[in-house]
């Protein structure tokens, strides 16, 4: 299998058993850890992800499908809620990689990059991300600890240290121990 059909396995358990075994599943299972931490980071730092304050029985005798505030949002508070098994081991192994390295790979994997449409913070080309890191590092809830990276050369060192020490312990199935 390639890479791109390893990105279309929806369970990711099954990308990382396999990743022993493929490059290509483990460049992927690496993609999917990277893209769950950023989601952990930006995404998923409240405490009640996906609870709405009103009663799920608001809308109860309604005809099925009319409606449905309430029951999409129990959908997507039990789809999106960062208690899972694969969120849990995520979340073990970002706390398990060095501070500043664990920075510099989320820094990255939040980047966009300045020709794609559409304003957000996180836009910025390479020395921009440097020049503003205290900003960025901060939205990412990764500012405590970690001392300044002085050029884009030591940001990259930085970041690619940690998807080394990722991509180990997704070859060596350390993934699984974590959850």
């Amino acid at each position: 299998m390639t890479y791109d059909d390893w990105n279309k396995v929806g369970n990711p358990w099954r990308v990382v058993e396999a990743a022993s075994e493929s490059e290509a599943a483990c460049q992927s299972a690496l993609a999917r850890v990277i893209d769950t931490m950023l989601e952990l980071k930006l995404d998923c730092r409240h405490k009640n992800p996906g609870f709405q304050p009103f009663s799920v029985t608001a809308l109860a005798g309604e005809v099925p499908g009319g409606g449905g505030r309430s029951d999409q949002a129990m959908l997507a508070a039990q789809r999106y809620h960062p208690d899972s098994e694969w969120h849990r081991a995520c979340a073990f192994m970002l706390d398990r990689l060095p501070r500043r390295q664990a920075a510099a790979m989320m820094l990255q994997a939040a980047r966009i990059r300045p020709e794609k449409a559409g304003e957000s913070e996180w836009k910025v080309t390479a020395s921009q991300m440097v020049k503003r890191q205290a900003l960025l590092l901060r939205s990412l809830g990764m500012a405590e600890g970690v001392r300044p990276y002085e050029s884009v050369e030591a940001l990259q060192k930085c970041a690619r240290r940690a998807r080394t020490t990722l991509r180990n312990w997704i070859a060596q199935q350390e993934v699984r121990s974590a959850a």
